[in-house]
């Protein structure tokens, strides 16, 4: 093995420059050189320090007692540079570290580096899970599993097995041992079944368009009739006596009939689901969230109207479609009547038809 070597010590905390580590480098060179002797070790010490630095004028202001011994040198050099006190994180942090390390969608079926060499991004991603878990000190558990497996692309989580992961190193095993390639073959696959829906939605747009600018029409026109009818003319008055004749409803405030909840219709919510999937409330799931909205308003347009058809992105974060939530936040905390935080209004109707 080649000779290790070392760097120019100058002791003015300079970036990259680290007194311990030159410390333990120097004491590494000694022992390969078989140097043993206190004053021999010493006397090379001051040949790696940097000349007019402070580490060689500290070197300099030693006494011949500090330079006797190589323990009582080493006691010097660490009074002088004494070794930083590192920031250890608390569990909470690390859970949270945990929690925020997300496979993007768009990263599956790549290959990425994991300790120089190549692989596939499931399994990079799952050696870092595990390594985090072993952090948090829940590797030997099952704690927190089914948050993290929560956030995972649908393709990984429809390619598990659905069972109950007893701890992360089980976990994470069969993340690992995912067919690549057959992870690639899933993604294809998704995206030809979602670019068939996409086109048959489209499709339906001029029928559908054509039937709002009829309904649209016939409130027009309605609203004209109702603000032209003339005023009936009032009963005359006989022998100073008002007559009361009972009137005849004629029309009944029959409430309107939500569309039929067809198997097609099933099928069709099922796929808008699929096609806006929920995101997480971290920084990479509001950026996804972002692009499904632009993605919408540029396909449909940002004033068009939410329908069974369109559907529309659900804010990352909130409640998942139809479990009871509130409509105005998408929280499970209060009920739309009274709720002041309310959610786009496109999102509210989505929830509200999809429901």
């Amino acid at each position: 093995m080649p000779a290790e070597r070392l760097p120019i010590f100058h002791g003015d905390g300079r970036a990259l420059e680290s007194p311990a580590d030159f410390f333990r480098s120097f004491n590494r060179a000694m022992r390969e050189q078989s140097m043993k002797m206190d004053n021999e070790k010493i006397e090379v010490f001051e040949d790696y320090l940097g000349t007019g630095s402070q580490a060689e004028t500290w070197f300099s202001s030693q006494g011949m007692k500090d330079k006797a011994l190589w323990t009582a040198f080493a006691t010097a050099f660490k009074i002088r540079w004494p070794p930083i006190t590192i920031a250890e994180k608390t569990k909470a942090e690390y859970e949270l570290e945990l929690l925020e390390h997300t496979l993007a969608n768009e990263n599956v079926r790549k290959k990425t580096t994991l300790q120089d060499k190549e692989c596939w991004t499931h399994v990079a991603w799952a050696a870092q899970a595990l390594q985090l878990a072993m952090n948090t000190d829940i590797a030997a558990s099952s704690s927190m599993i089914w948050q993290v497996h929560r956030n995972l692309p649908t393709i990984i989580k429809d390619m598990l097995a659905d069972v109950d992961f007893k701890d992360w190193t089980e976990f994470m095993e069969v993340v690992k041992k995912l067919n690549g390639v057959r992870i690639i073959e899933k993604k294809e696959q998704k995206m030809t079944e979602l670019s068939t829906l996409q086109a048959d939605l489209v499709a339906r747009i001029p029928q559908r368009v054509q039937q709002q600018n009829l309904i649209a029409a016939l409130q027009s026109q309605l609203s004209r009739m109702s603000l032209s009818s003339p005023t009936p003319p009032s009963a005359p008055l006989i022998n100073n006596t008002f007559t009361h004749v009972p009137m005849m409803q004629t029309h009944q405030n029959t409430p309107q009939q939500p569309p039929a909840i067809t198997k097609e219709l099933k099928t069709i919510i099922r796929q808008l689901v699929n096609i806006y999937p929920q995101h997480p409330d971290n920084p990479s799931g509001h950026v996804a969230y972002t692009s499904q909205v632009a993605q919408w308003n540029a396909k449909w347009g940002e004033n068009t109207r939410v329908t069974h058809e369109t559907g529309y992105p659900l804010k990352p974060g909130t409640a998942i479609i139809a479990s009871n939530e509130c409509f105005g936040c998408g929280t499970h905390r209060r009920n739309s009547c009274n709720c002041p935080l309310l959610l786009d209004h496109k999102e509210r109707l989505t929830r509200c038809l999809l429901t």
